[in-house]
């Protein structure tokens, strides 16, 4: 598969069209940080398409591209470790699921931080490795910190009492081990790219949310007035 400016960008505009209609169908305020998850996978696609359009280049300021590809990994290491046990905790209605769910979020806590200060401590520089984007310097091997992020991004998802939220964690799973396989010099971005196209099946769940809320809604009729 060759990736591309026009394949992030166009995966960009896909998750964000969806992000926006998966929030048009929120109906309660503890469901919004999940349906932003595919407009925060927007602006990595989007981050990522920019350095497609500058590597290589002639002339193009190093920082530039420094700052991007922090950006870019920042979204990717730091924030999603944490943001989505948090997202998937506030829409879990068991209280064992929900127990073991709080367990993650402390442990994306750490995780989170332990990457953030790798990060800091060894900024990287993307370069184009085949047909995909590499970050070399930085974390480029299972360690402890990986095994935990995992359990963070994919194992939080496997544990929603959601079926749609279940069947996104193990359609996830399964594009990383495709791509540690096929693209393991560029895991991080190639996992990425298919999480960030997976994420538009939030819709899915959020529509069908939708239409239980209001199937209640009419089975319950208005209610009489005291």
């Amino acid at each position: 598969m060759c990736f591309s400016a026009t394949a992030s960008f166009t995966v960009a505009a896909a998750t964000g069209a969806v992000g926006i209609a998966s929030l048009k169908l929120v109906g309660q305020r503890n469901e919004i940080p999940l349906a932003f998850v595919p407009i925060l996978f927007a602006g990595q696609q989007a981050i990522e398409g920019t350095l497609w359009l500058m590597l290589p280049g002639d002339g193009v300021d190093n920082a530039t591209i420094g700052a991007l590809s922090v950006a870019f990994l920042i979204v990717a290491e730091v924030i999603w470790p944490l943001f989505i046990p948090i997202a998937v905790l506030l829409i879990e209605p068991e209280p064992r699921r929900r127990l073991a769910l709080k367990t993650i979020v402390v442990l994306g806590i750490v995780v989170s931080i332990d990457l953030f200060q790798a990060l800091l401590n060894n900024l990287p520089i993307a370069i184009i490795q085949g047909h995909s984007i590499r970050y070399p310097g930085y974390i480029e091997h299972l360690s402890w910190q990986q095994s935990l992020y995992l359990l963070c991004t994919c194992a939080s998802l496997l544990l929603s009492s959601h079926r749609m939220i279940q069947a996104i964690g193990v359609i996830i799973v399964i594009g990383l081990a495709v791509s540690a396989y096929a693209y393991y010099a560029t895991l991080v971005s190639v996992w990425c790219f298919f999480a960030a196209a997976d994420s538009t099946l939030l819709y899915f769940h959020f529509k069908r949310m939708g239409a239980i809320a209001q199937a209640r809604a009419e089975r319950l009729g208005p209610m009489s007035p005291r």
